[in-house]
């Protein structure tokens, strides 16, 4: 009887809206784990998050208008802002002439982000890709094949080829099942627990794969004559801690997380190894902090020290634009 009860009610749980499955307006994926629901309008009282009939966080699309594409995680979604203060939206208001649509979802890898602009870019008028990087966990994001324990894609480079290693996920997958279920993470044995493991590429041979999704990226681009500029997007630890170590104040700068640097680096070094084109977000961030509080450019005045506030994407929409009007691709003119 007791174990009926419980399938009763896993089902119940599994059927019903109770619980997100990774954001809290977001559904299951067969290829890409997770996405944003369409045509969705949900609020939790102070942020409402509304998103158009494909899913993007922006108005529907209007197909008289040439498009910039805006791909990446909770960082391009605009998590915690409202729809009018998000990084698509302040971009739309540097410049009407294109429409700037979000596919940003939390909790992407960039093999998601791959994946994501690969279903939507032959539907639209894509003039630019925008792809925004969270340097702070993208690596590590992209490496496993789950996040928060739910199933996502996993790509490996081997031996020259990209392997995608599970193009079809079932939402009842062991990682699925166990980290949503009530019940099954106290009744399971040790034994089958660790058959639920993830797969991951060990940190430091990550970045053949990294560098390789990236480029696939770009490759969808240029397959319709489309650029991809790079955002680099720090944590405000490494805003904070590349400031104090320009005032030479050693001792102060160690109270500063040092990994949020060292993440940094490694992308902006990967830009810098294959040459290519990228705003580099931290260094706008860095001069900003001289004159200004920083903290305020992060939600809840830098309480989140990973997403932006209004005046955070704001900033970041300047700093694109003004990047493309000194830097502008052949094929597109912002300004």
């Amino acid at each position: 009887m007791l174990r009926r009860s419980h399938i009763l009610i896993e089902t119940y749980f599994w059927t019903s809206d109770q619980r997100p499955f990774v954001c809290e307006i977001c559904q299951f994926h067969p290829q890409l784990g997770w996405e944003t629901q369409p045509g969705k309008t949900i609020s939790d009282g102070k942020v409402v998050y509304t998103t158009n009939s494909l899913g993007m966080r922006s108005g529907e699309v209007d197909f008289s208008k040439k498009h910039v594409l805006l791909v990446g995680d909770s960082v391009t979604f605009g998590l915690g802002v409202n729809n009018h203060e998000t990084v698509s939206h302040y971009l739309t208001k540097e410049n009407n002439k294109f429409q700037f649509l979000n596919l940003g979802v939390p909790g992407y890898g960039i093999g998601q982000y791959y994946l994501n602009l690969k279903r939507h870019i032959d539907q639209l008028n894509p003039k630019l890709v925008l792809l925004i990087i969270y340097t702070s966990n993208d690596l590590d994001e992209t490496r496993q094949d789950t996040r928060y324990g739910i199933s996502k894609p996993f790509f490996l480079y081997q031996e020259g080829n990209l392997l995608y290693l599970n193009p079809e996920i079932s939402k009842f997958s062991c990682s699925n099942i166990y980290s949503r279920s009530r019940f099954l993470k106290n009744l399971l044995p040790d034994h089958l627990i660790n058959q639920c493991q993830s797969r991951t590429i060990e940190r430091n041979k990550a970045s053949p794969t990294i560098a390789k999704l990236i480029d696939s990226i770009r490759v969808l681009g240029m397959k319709k004559n489309i650029p991809t500029l790079i955002v680099l997007s720090p944590a405000l630890t490494a805003v904070k801690r590349v400031a104090c170590k320009q005032t030479n104040k050693t001792e102060a700068c160690k109270n500063f997380d040092p990994g949020f640097e060292v993440y940094y680096k490694y992308f902006s070094e990967m830009m810098d190894l294959y040459k290519l084109p990228y705003v580099d977000f931290l260094k706008n961030l860095v001069e900003y902090s001289k004159k200004n509080d920083v903290n305020f450019l992060y939600r809840n005045n830098g309480e989140d020290i990973h997403h932006y506030s209004p005046l955070g994407n704001a900033l970041l929409a300047k700093t694109i634009i003004n990047h493309l009007a000194i830097n502008p691709p052949e094929e597109i003119f912002l300004n």
